[in-house]
């Protein structure tokens, strides 16, 4: 294949794309979790379990597409850190629920306005209409590789 036709089709991949602006935001986010004592991977554990409390862990793999070992890590060292507990589900003794604690309760506020101050800068000069687009052509397109891939 021509070289410019690769580097055309790579200059334009909303996946490359979308996967350099993911990596920005998380090196920008680094320190401001950091100083509150949450790791940067950790971030998408701690805000589904502070949305969904007591959830079982593998609906927190499935709701954010990661593979259970990997959540599995990410919740021990959570476990670990006083961010979250795991026990046993009364009605089905091999499933654990997750719920947070009051250390990751007393930090969701200052959380959610690091999030508001990211969410303000990756939207700066849209207007109301052209983020709620925005929005909704990514949930559309989650939508659709969430039809493609592997279970």
């Amino acid at each position: 294949m021509d070289p410019e036709k690769i580097r055309q089709f790579e200059r334009e991949s909303p996946m490359r794309m979308v996967s350099r602006l993911n990596r920005l935001h998380q090196n920008s986010l680094a320190g401001r979790l950091s100083a509150l004592g949450i790791a940067r991977g950790s971030l998408p554990f701690v805000m589904e379990v502070l949305c969904n409390e007591g959830v079982i862990q593998e609906d927190i793999s499935r709701n954010l597409s990661i593979d259970r070992a990997a959540t599995a890590r990410a919740l021990q060292q959570l476990e670990e850190d006083g961010f979250v507990v795991r026990e046993e589900d009364p009605k089905d003794r091999r499933r654990k629920r997750v719920r947070v604690t009051e250390k990751a309760r007393g930090l969701s506020d200052d959380v959610v306005a690091v999030l508001e101050r990211h969410r303000d800068i990756l939207f700066a000069g849209f207007d109301g209409r052209e983020q709620a687009l925005f929005l909704s052509m990514l949930g559309r397109m989650t939508e659709n590789m969430l039809r493609v891939a592997a279970p």
